[in-house]
């Protein structure tokens, strides 16, 4: 399976271990890449969000998956289910947007939105959460002892 990040910033240096760890076990079972899109330098909200959509819609594939606190919650086992539900070499970009959120087109064009939290996360924090989460869901399916119920 090929997975993509695609995160509004770059990674923080308090993170950036801890994601390196989850990103090489990751990889070692299918492909997955963090892509790094610009932040807007604009100041009115509505631009931030107007200029980010151009370089998220820009790189995501149809069908992609946002998180955003207006998505919907599941736990690990229902992570691992869905990628049960992928067939072959099936291919999934995950969206994190900026700090100023996401556009309305970008909410309308995503295939699903999930909710990691109905706490506000930094941005940094949801990054990491998402790796850990799909290293988890990928544990979960090969039976590996990391997910302890």
């Amino acid at each position: 399976m090929k997975l993509r990040l695609l995160v509004v910033g770059k990674a923080g240096k308090d993170f950036r271990d801890y994601e390196a760890s989850l990103k090489k076990r990751l990889q070692s079972a299918h492909q997955f890449e963090i892509v790094e899109l610009p932040e807007s330098k604009a100041k009115q909200l509505n631009q931030i969000k107007a200029d980010e959509a151009k370089h998220i819609l820009k790189a995501a594939q149809q069908g992609f998956i946002l998180f955003d606190e207006k998505g919907k919650s599941f736990t690990s086992m229902q992570w691992a289910d869905f990628f049960k539900t992928q067939v072959g070499n099936a291919s999934i970009d995950f969206v994190i947007g900026g700090a100023a959120g996401v556009s309305d087109e970008v909410r309308q064009q995503a295939k699903h939105t999930w909710c990691l939290s109905k706490l506000t996360l930094p941005h940094q924090l949801a990054r990491v959460l998402v790796i850990e989460q799909l290293y988890r869901a990928f544990s979960i399916i090969q039976g590996h002892p990391y997910h302890k119920v």
